[in-house]
């Protein structure tokens, strides 16, 4: 999946307990890409909290490209 500055992403992450799993999701725009060719990881700024943070995708996450746009809006 290729993820550049700007995409917008909405990150399911599962989480595992003993005897239930549950699922929980925010949506989030790319700030940065810092792994080489455009992989991972990314710095992204969530809309729910307001809060940058590194998004390194694991097997518990689910990561989905909402929108790919533009950096310029006219």
């Amino acid at each position: 999946m290729l993820i550049e500055v700007s995409d917008r992403l909405l990150v399911t992450e599962l989480q595992v307990a003993v005897d239930s799993a549950s699922e929980s999701s925010h949506v989030c725009r790319v700030l940065a890409v810092w792994g080489p060719d455009d992989s991972p990881s990314y710095l992204v700024l969530r809309y729910d909290t307001g809060d940058e943070e590194l998004l390194v995708p694991n097997p518990s996450l689910a990561i989905r490209v909402l929108t790919s746009a533009p950096a310029s809006a006219h």
